[in-house]
């Protein structure tokens, strides 16, 4: 679902993490990740840190309506105020 990408081809030490697919809050609002990061050295050495990435919420999905078209009137009403 997510991957990291190389920021440039100069910089192989930035990162960026982009999805493989689309994200729909409706089916999951949160994921959490853990981002590991390991060289070669003798001994090898790692860090690591967690990652919460939060789904937000766009109206992917139009208004359903029953009839086509919807009509509705509007009504105003005068009153005369006297003292």
């Amino acid at each position: 679902m997510f991957l990291l990408q190389p920021l440039n081809s100069l910089a192989s030490t930035e990162y960026k993490l982009v999805t493989s697919a689309e994200l729909d809050r409706e089916q999951r609002d949160e994921y959490q990740l853990t981002i590991v990061c390991r060289d070669d050295g003798v001994p090898p050495l790692s860090r690591s840190r967690d990652l919460v990435v939060r789904v937000a919420d766009v109206n992917d999905h139009a208004p359903q309506f029953e009839r086509r078209s919807l009509v509705g009137k509007t009504i105003i009403k005068y009153f005369d105020i006297c003292d």
